[in-house]
């Protein structure tokens, strides 16, 4: 099977997809949002425009936000 058959478009975030993560002072680039899914227990899920996505859940959401960050940075040694 050829090659350019298999590669996918990724359609870019709209301004009004990336209101929905409204935490932007973390990583250049990237647009973040905290969401308590249980009592005390958190998710924290990142996204750039390109469709890239990052997340951890656990009970502190700053050290979720930085470990992210920490993800974010080793993967993309870049930004």
């Amino acid at each position: 099977m050829r090659s350019d058959l298999m590669k996918k478009l990724v359609p870019r975030f709209t301004t009004e997809d990336l209101r929905n993560y409204p935490i932007t002072n973390i990583v250049n680039g990237w647009f973040f949002r905290i969401d308590e899914i249980s009592q005390g227990y958190y998710r924290v899920e990142g996204v750039d425009q390109w469709g890239h996505s990052i997340s951890r859940d656990g009970i502190d959401p700053n050290q979720l936000l930085s470990a992210c960050r920490a993800d974010i940075l080793e993967m993309f040694p870049g930004l």
